[in-house]
């Protein structure tokens, strides 16, 4: 099931959102069960109990978790969110507007990590908080496209071992300051891509054909693919990103048979994956 809401454009909680997906109609963290999407609403009214959502200077979306009274735990929609990638879950914002039940999409966010702090609930107690650092995936992905973020195989590390790295950068375990989260985020998602490329061996995991050409520095030139969403800013799973050759990967976003050949790379994948663990 791969949606798309426009960013920026009006939609109606009730009659978008949760008709169609389930998931709490109350509350800032609504988490459908069957759905592979957690959705996040923000509005002035955390203003009254002393937080406030918002960009910060580094392009962080801080989000605050909820719970009104008393500290804040991992618990329900605050530890969905944490665990959002390792559950394979996209992070879907939305902001209220003066208008009762319509919101406006923000994009779609990863969360880099997390931080506390002290502020009052609901009856005027200070408590502790939970501050969600969330950056856009569209940031996350032109990161990775950008010169400086140029992958780097290390060619003195076993396969099994980049995987191990891989899947730990896929648990999001990070309490710490914004900035740091940013970076960290950052080193996750390239821990993994470095992990599909070198899984491939120069091989589209599509076709089965080498590498078209060699890039710069000799390697075998292949193109990160997030499969579950036909994007290529979707969650950075090893099981759900495949190396696969600019042909396969045009034709996969483009191509009349795009979809279908999507799902055969993703059953392609889960045996690869399958077949590597330990």
């Amino acid at each position: 099931m791969i949606v798309v809401f426009e960013l920026e454009k009006l939609y109606s909680r009730r009659k978008d959102i949760h008709e169609k997906f389930g998931g709490q109609q109350q509350g800032g963290i609504s988490t459908p069960a069957t759905a592979p999407y957690i959705f996040l609403f923000t509005s002035e009214a955390g203003e009254q109990h002393g937080y406030h959502d918002g960009y910060d200077e580094n392009g962080l979306f801080i989000y605050t978790g909820e719970g009104q009274v008393g500290p804040m735990r991992f618990l329900r929609g605050n530890r969905a969110v944490r665990e959002h990638i390792e559950e394979g879950k996209e992070l879907l914002l939305f902001s209220s507007t003066k208008k009762s039940g319509i919101c406006r999409f923000k994009g779609t966010f990863v969360c880099a990590g997390w931080r506390n702090r002290i502020g009052p609930d609901r009856n005027g107690n200070p408590r502790e908080l939970i501050q969600f650092h969330l950056t856009p995936s569209s940031a996350l992905t032109a990161h990775l496209q950008g010169e400086s973020s140029e992958i780097v195989i290390p060619e003195d590390i076993s396969l099994d071992e980049m995987r191990k790295r891989a899947y730990a950068a896929v648990e999001n375990k990070i309490s710490t300051a914004p900035v740091v989260s940013q970076k960290n985020i950052y080193k996750r998602s390239e821990d993994v891509k470095a992990y599909v490329l070198a899984r491939a061996k120069g091989i589209c995991e599509l076709c089965g054909k080498a590498a078209p050409f060699l890039n710069k520095d000799g390697k075998s030139y292949l193109e990160a693919h997030h499969i579950r969403r036909l994007s290529d800013d979707g969650l950075d799973i090893p099981s759900w990103m495949a190396a696969i050759c600019p042909n396969c990967h045009r034709e996969i976003h483009h191509g009349r048979d795009g979809a279908t050949k999507n799902q055969i790379l993703l059953t392609q994948i889960n045996s690869i994956e399958n077949s590597l663990v330990c």
